[in-house]
Formats: C-alpha cells, structure tokens, sequence
C-alpha cells in the first residue's frame, strides 16, 4: 500500500468559507447529513437540522444538491485518482512534474489557486505531465519577453490546490521563505530524479564550450542549499553552492542527461 501524499483533510483546507473557521468541518458536516439523510430519507431539512445541530439554513440546500466548495473540489481531486495518490501511483508522476514547475518557473494565484506553467520550448515537461494528468490547457505566447505558459482551461483551482498541498508556493516567491516539498525526502530515487530534470528545464544555464550548468536564483538561502543537495543526491559528480548560484559539475550535468551527451 502506498503512502499517501494528497489527504482529503489537507486539500479541504485550502478553502475558505464563511460558516466554518476550518473547511475540514464543512465536508464532516456535509456527509453527516447526507448520511442521516441516507437512513432517515422521509425527514425534512427542519428534522435533519435539529437531530445533527445545525442551522436548518444550512441544511436545506445540501438536501436540494447543494455541495460545499470543499466537498466539489474533493470530489474531482478523486475523479483524477489525486486524492490518496503515493509515490508508486501513475497519478502522482505528472503532480510530481508540474510541483517542479511551480518552483522553477509557474506560479499559483493566491486568490484562487490557479496555476499557470512555464515552457521551455514545445517538447515542455509540462505539456505531457499535463496531457498525462488529463488536464485540458491553453498555451499562453506574446507575454512581453517572458517564457510562454500552459495554463489548465478545466479544474485548474482543483489542480492549483493539489499542488499546494503537495508543497508548491502559493502567490509571489520572491515574498516567501521557500522549503522544497517534504515529500522529496522520503522519496525514492526516480522521484527525485523526474523533479530534478523538470526542475532544471526551466532553470539550468548553459555555457558555450562548457558542459557545466548554473542555476542563478534569488532566494533564501536554506532552499538552495537544499536544492543543491537534491541535486547531487540524483546526480553522478559534484553540485557547489554559490552566492547566489548553483553550478552543477560537467560530469553530474551529464549523469542527469540535460543537455547534449557530445557537449564539452
């Protein structure tokens, strides 16, 4: 059995609601009144509400077909095979890819979690880790100098929350102290591997007459040290730790297959 990595409990809050300081409470009430519902189907809203002690209000639309947020977006998380997904599950590759992404590259909108992808060219890691995730997208060009981006046109918010979850930043990372996701640590090698290379797609620079790489980022300096250790756990040859750099060796550049094999 694997473990899981997407937990319903977690995914429910990262929604915000007016009634419940925790959205987890939402989704428990709700199956708690469809359930009764279920063993007592003659009762109305008025019964319902004062066996289980809650406001009739709320009660009444979840027993006309109403679902609170939390529940909907639970519900097509499971419709993907997101929920409950570990590292052995075909679901989690692709999440595993576009995580990647949103810390080299994309971006999660706080107000609702939608993500957005950057592309290095039309053979993109993203692209198939979308295509894999059965996620419909559009491709996003003219962006004023910057990379093109793949963008969900369908449950977009859901996949942004998933990610989330899974540990990819929400808003601007330039404003947050940044950690990899948890989850890399116990993962096993062609996890860390498939984050890596989709990682360095989108950041790794390459030297003229040089198979080295570089990874120039502004960020707190616990994060790069972490990424230059994950890459040198995935790579055969030395990762250094600049200032603000990380410099991948020729040898480890080659191991992890990301550029050329007749460079340098």
């Amino acid at each position: 059995m694997s473990t899981s990595l997407v937990a319903e409990r977690a995914l429910a809050r990262t929604y915000d609601s007016r009634a419940y300081a925790d959205t987890w409470s939402a989704v428990e009430d709700y199956r708690r009144v469809r359930e009764h519902h279920q063993r007592h189907p003659d009762q109305g809203s008025s019964a319902v509400a004062s066996r289980l002690d809650l406001p009739r209000g709320r009660v009444r639309p979840w027993l006309d077909g109403s679902k609170p947020d939390p529940v909907r977006g639970l519900e097509t998380a499971r419709d993907y095979g997101w929920l409950e997904c570990g590292y052995a599950d075909p679901e989690f590759t692709p999440l595993n890819v576009l995580v990647a992404n949103v810390f080299s590259g994309g971006s999660i909108t706080e107000r609702n979690y939608m993500p957005s992808f950057a592309l290095h060219g039309t053979d993109s890691h993203v692209l198939t880790a979308l295509e894999d995730a059965g996620v419909d997208y559009q491709l996003v060009d003219d962006r004023d100098r910057r990379a093109d981006e793949a963008r969900p046109t369908t449950d977009g918010p859901v996949l942004g929350r998933v990610l989330s979850v899974l540990g990819a930043p929400v808003g601007s990372k330039t404003e947050q102290h940044l950690s990899l996701p948890v989850y890399l640590e116990s993962a096993p090698t062609d996890v860390r591997e498939t984050f890596v290379a989709a990682y360095l797609e989108n950041r790794a620079v390459e030297h003229d007459g040089k198979a080295t790489l570089t990874i120039k980022e502004d960020r707190n300096r616990t994060y790069l040290e972490a990424l230059a250790d994950l890459i040198e756990s995935v790579a055969d040859g030395p990762v250094e730790l600049g200032e603000m750099n990380i410099v991948i060796s020729a040898d480890a550049a080659r191991s992890l297959d990301l550029r050329s094999p007749t460079a340098g």
